[in-house]
Order: structure tokens, then C-alpha cells, then sequence
């Protein structure tokens, strides 16, 4: 797993967090951009949030962060009522599993290329 999946990760959610604060704030403050109410905005911030205290507990290696997916599908479950909230928790499990699909091409392309120079190795 490259060293920044959870870092990316969790500045990824902060950097959501914030931009839906601000949105609620110029939407508390009179303005009407098209998307989430106030309300929800806050909620889908406080959501990005959770997300990112989740992957500060864990380390930075990839089956801790998978390890991840359950609590993530579970509070997504809890928030159906509210489906850009439950979005919220569903986007970071799908994050996720990205990364990992990413990591396990990653790993099994260099797999495939230490047996091709093994290969070539022993042709010569």
C-alpha cells in the first residue's frame, strides 16, 4: 500500500467537511446555490468528520483501513433516512475499496514484473 492511502483519505473528507460548512454557512447567510439544504450540508459535514476521526484510529496499512468497511456500511445503514449523509459513509467505503482494488493491481503488476525479468534472466 503506498504510505498516503489514509492520508489521502482522510484530507480527502476534511477537505469535504469544510467545503459543506462553508456551504451551509452561505446558505444560513442568505444565499441559494443549487444542492443540500443548510441542515443537511452540516450533517453531511459532521458526516466527512466521523469519517476522518475512523481512519485516524487505525494504522496506516491497507487491511486497517479495509477493516473499515463494516463500520462505514453500518453507519450509512443507521443514516437511510437521510440519503446525502448515508452518501457520505458510502463514498468512503467506496473509496476504500478503490484504494485496495488499486493496491492489489499495483502489487500483482509487480509480481507480473519480477517474473518476466526473472524469465529474461534465465533465457540469457
Amino acid at each position: 500500500m503506498t504510505p498516503s492511502a489514509r492520508n489521502y483519505l482522510r484530507d480527502r473528507f476534511r477537505a469535504d467537511a469544510d467545503a459543506l460548512n462553508a456551504r451551509a454557512l452561505a446558505l444560513e447567510g442568505g444565499a441559494l446555490p443549487a444542492g443540500p439544504d443548510a441542515a443537511t450540508s452540516r450533517r453531511m459535514a459532521a458526516a466527512c468528520a466521523d469519517v476522518v476521526a475512523m481512519l485516524e484510529t487505525v494504522p496506516d496499512s491497507l487491511d486497517a483501513i479495509v477493516s473499515l468497511l463494516p463500520p462505514l456500511e453500518h453507519r450509512a445503514a443507521q443514516e437511510a433516512s437521510l440519503l446525502p449523509v448515508r452518501a457520505v459513509y458510502l463514498g468512503a467505503a467506496t473509496r476504500i475499496r478503490e484504494i485496495a482494488i488499486a493496491e492489489a493491481r499495483a502489487a500483482m503488476s509487480d509480481h507480473d514484473e519480477g517474473n518476466t525479468q526473472a524469465n529474461a534472466e534465465t533465457d540469457t
